[in-house]
């Protein structure tokens, strides 16, 4: 492959705990396979593990070096400890998670992209869902994702394993690191992305350049209290979520199912109604109130959703 000085050097961060060994090989095989002309450093982060010397590699246009997470513990700060151990020759920052795979054409895609908006700092590119029964396109017919839209909510577009930032902006004022104050970290992503486009829009490549594999179970599955007080932080850092119906309804509904899920029913029908008056649209808030009201299991709702490909309430 022909290095080209045009081409500027792109840095990946990967985060991993260490329990998922076949996967993450496959994740950086992805990831050293890119047809990018320039060179590609990736920085395995292993968060409270032991790095695994054979995940290493000197290769001159796609190394691969490994470090420990010794901020605090958790996936915002330990993509923090890798943005950080990228030196500033690197202009752009690129994530993967250690369970997913990008396609060869996913970095230039999106270097390209870029270069036709001079003052993006972020990007974003199109999925695939690959769950063991079936796979789905997620598509955003966009390529501009300005700051109001993302008040709607998260666009599941939008994975962070397709985030390519501007190096400069992370570490310096423009944007910052990841959160490491949102409560154990849910949501983090979609934080990030809202901080990023209240500086520039977010440069979407519309096209599939990654694979997101879909488990049968979150991190963040049955932890409701968590879940609840994460969304609540977002609605206080980011008041601006009140002027969109849509974003809303929807944070409102999603903390009113978390409450149900733990039997505050009395507190789970408020937020909900605050989703409905806000927006009688908002699906949760009727769901909401049949489990309250039915005694529905909110895991077996959970499941049948995720089954579904909706995701979790």
């Amino acid at each position: 492959m022909a290095q080209s000085e045009s081409w500027p050097e792109v840095g990946v961060v990967v985060c991993t705990r260490g329990d998922r060994p076949e996967m993450i090989r496959e994740t950086i095989a992805g990831i050293t396979a890119q047809d990018y002309p320039g060179t590609v450093t990736t920085i395995v982060v292993f968060d409270g593990n032991d790095p695994d010397p054979d995940l290493a590699s000197g290769s001159a246009s796609r190394p691969v070096r490994l470090i420990r997470n010794e901020r605090v513990r958790g996936l915002p700060a330990a993509r923090n400890s890798g943005i950080l151990a990228h030196g500033a020759d690197v202009e752009w920052v690129a994530f993967c998670d250690d369970d997913d795979t990008w396609l060869p054409t996913k970095i230039t895609a999106q270097v390209e992209a870029v270069r036709e908006h001079p003052d993006a700092v972020f990007s974003t590119c199109g999925s695939r869902i690959v769950h063991d029964e079936w796979t789905r396109h997620i598509h955003l017919d966009k390529r501009l994702v300005p700051f109001a839209d993302l008040l709607d909510g998260r666009q599941p577009a939008m994975h962070p394993s397709g985030f390519l930032a501007r190096r400069s902006a992370l570490v310096g004022d423009e944007v910052g690191l990841f959160s490491e104050t949102i409560p154990s970290g849910y949501g983090e992503d979609y934080e990030m992305l809202l901080r990023a486009a209240r500086h520039a829009p977010i440069v979407h490549v519309p096209e599939e350049h990654l694979h997101v594999r879909m488990h049968a179970q979150s991190h963040f599955a049955g932890r409701w209290d968590v879940i609840a007080e994460a969304l609540q932080w977002l609605l206080e850092r980011y008041p601006e979520i009140r002027t969109s119906r849509k974003g809303y309804s929807r944070l409102a509904g999603q903390v009113a199912f978390t409450r149900v899920a733990v039997g505050r029913r009395a507190e789970a029908l408020r937020w909900s109604l605050r989703a409905f008056t806000t927006d009688p649209r908002e699906i949760r808030s009727y769901g909401v109130a049949a489990i309250a009201l039915l005694r529905l299991d909110p895991a077996w709702v959970v499941r049948r959703m995720e089954a579904r490909g909706l995701g979790a309430p």
